[in-house]
């Protein structure tokens, strides 16, 4: 198809489908495969995510080597631990790799940042559970600074009131049921309220009246704010 075909539909989903169809067509060919790395994918519109899963589905379908990358299996962090090491002659432990995997949930992003901070701090070529779990606060300062407060200085006060009964709850996901009743309002009165985090990103539904963060350890950011410290007091 020429780049003049691939645009000319007006309906997003059949566009889309058309450009990752043509473009693993042309990969499967060449034996290269495409990897879509999407970032802050929780702020695309639902009917744009439709589209993206519609043609992802397609393309898939046909057995075209395109693919995108979400939160990483256990495998897939190992290796995503261990192999980028191995070029700088370093090693882990199996107990620090599963310590690594355990603090940053497979989200890669957060992989990253925590190999980085652990390399940076390691004085051996082999790097032990110990390390890691000293690397940690240093990590979490850095996702506190340049991941988590962008996301946090988004939301009004009354996202934040929103945000903080969530976690209050203690384990999440949380029912929209105990949220209110940590704020001491009814359900329907947080509806908007509701609304606008999950519009914003900042939260999602997950199964029927459930919600959770949109990114990991977001929870443990707010627990470490003086500023959910003190409301949680203030509700004593």
């Amino acid at each position: 198809m020429q780049e003049r075909e691939l645009y000319s539909s007006v309906n997003l989903t059949q566009g889309l489908t058309d450009v990752f169809t043509t473009v693993g067509e042309t990969a499967y060919k060449a034996g290269i495969p495409i990897c879509f790395f999407i970032d802050e994918i929780q702020y695309m519109k639902p009917k744009e995510l439709g589209s993206l899963i519609s043609a992802l589905h397609r393309t898939n379908q046909l057995g075209y080597p395109v693919m995108e990358i979400g939160s990483l299996t256990d495998e897939q962090s190992r290796n995503a631990i261990a192999i980028p090491a191995q070029k700088f002659g370093v090693t882990y432990t199996d107990e620090a790799i599963d310590k690594i995997i355990s603090i940053t949930k497979g989200y890669p992003f957060f992989i990253q940042q925590m190999c980085q901070v652990v390399y940076k701090n390691a004085d051996e070529k082999e790097i032990d559970c110990s390390l890691v779990e000293n690397s940690a606060e240093e990590f979490y300062k850095l996702l506190d600074v340049g991941f988590f407060k962008v996301r946090y200085e988004r939301c009004a006060d009354g996202d934040r009131k929103f945000i903080f009964a969530m976690v209050q709850c203690g384990e999440l996901p949380c029912t929209v049921a105990n949220v209110a009743k940590n704020l001491n309002k009814n359900v329907n009165s947080v509806s908007t309220t509701r609304a606008q985090l999950i519009s914003k990103g900042i939260i999602y539904p997950i199964r029927y009246r459930e919600l959770d963060f949109t990114v990991p350890e977001f929870s443990g950011y707010i627990q470490r704010l003086e500023e959910y410290r003190a409301w949680c007091k203030d509700k004593e």
